[in-house]
């Protein structure tokens, strides 16, 4: 019996320190509440570069319009006036036109030189004396003769791309006791080639491109693929 009455007393003493406990946690609890945290405001969703279904295969449809476009290399224009005559008459109908590589649409060149001379002779005396005169002046020039063509007996004082240049150099040989002519150089005729592309259609059909060139036999053309050819900015 005494063995029993001390397990009570034992489980006893558990119990009220379990009370105890627990009522000391209540207050700790009630004294110092647990502070909330912070509300934060909801960001923006970030970019992840997702592209919709929708969307890729507009981009794919585009893209395979592009590749299918085919663009008309036109050849045969006679002189200047006649492409730019061209080009404007294929605005007019709504297709891009541009230049082919290597077709500046800027100013062309000018070259600076003296008129020919009635022989080699006096064209190799005038050249050297020029020469001695420039050096002597301290002017550049990139002087030669023309031994043939139409030219032929011409000192050629050299090529610029812009007129301005072109008449400081001619004025700095003026001084010198000579006088040297300007002439603007033109592209050869067969030279000139234009891009032509359909804005939305595959191609430039039969009869739209004899319409187009109803006055202008001499022109011919050869197709190849655009994305080959040149990019769309370059079509204005």
């Amino acid at each position: 019996m005494p063995a029993i009455a001390d397990e009570i007393a034992s489980m006893r003493y558990v119990v009220i320190t379990l009370v105890l406990f627990n009522l000391v946690h209540l207050g700790w609890n009630l004294g110092w509440p647990l502070s909330e945290p912070d509300a934060r405001e909801p960001g923006s969703l970030l970019n992840s570069g997702l592209t919709l279904v929708s969307e890729f295969d507009a981009r794919s449809l585009q893209i395979e319009s592009e590749a299918s476009r085919l663009c008309s290399l036109v050849s045969g224009f006679e002189n200047e006036a006649e492409s730019a005559d061209f080009m404007a008459d294929a605005i007019r109908r709504g297709l891009d036109v541009a230049y082919a590589a290597g077709q500046p649409s800027r100013d062309r060149q000018y070259q600076v030189f003296l008129p020919p001379t009635p022989s080699v002779e006096i064209a190799q005396l005038t050249l050297e004396d020029l020469a001695a005169r420039l050096e002597a002046a301290d002017v550049t020039a990139n002087i030669g003769l023309v031994s043939s063509g139409n030219g032929q007996n011409t000192i050629a004082l050299g090529r610029f791309d812009s007129a301005t240049a072109a008449v400081s150099l001619r004025d700095q040989i003026l001084v010198l006791g000579y006088s040297p002519q300007i002439e603007r150089i033109l592209p050869e005729p067969e030279r000139l080639k234009i891009w032509l592309r359909p804005p939305q259609s595959g191609r430039i059909e039969t009869p739209e491109w004899l319409d187009l060139t109803r006055e202008r036999p001499n022109l011919s053309r050869v197709e190849n693929l655009c994305q080959t050819i040149a990019q769309p900015s370059q079509f204005q």
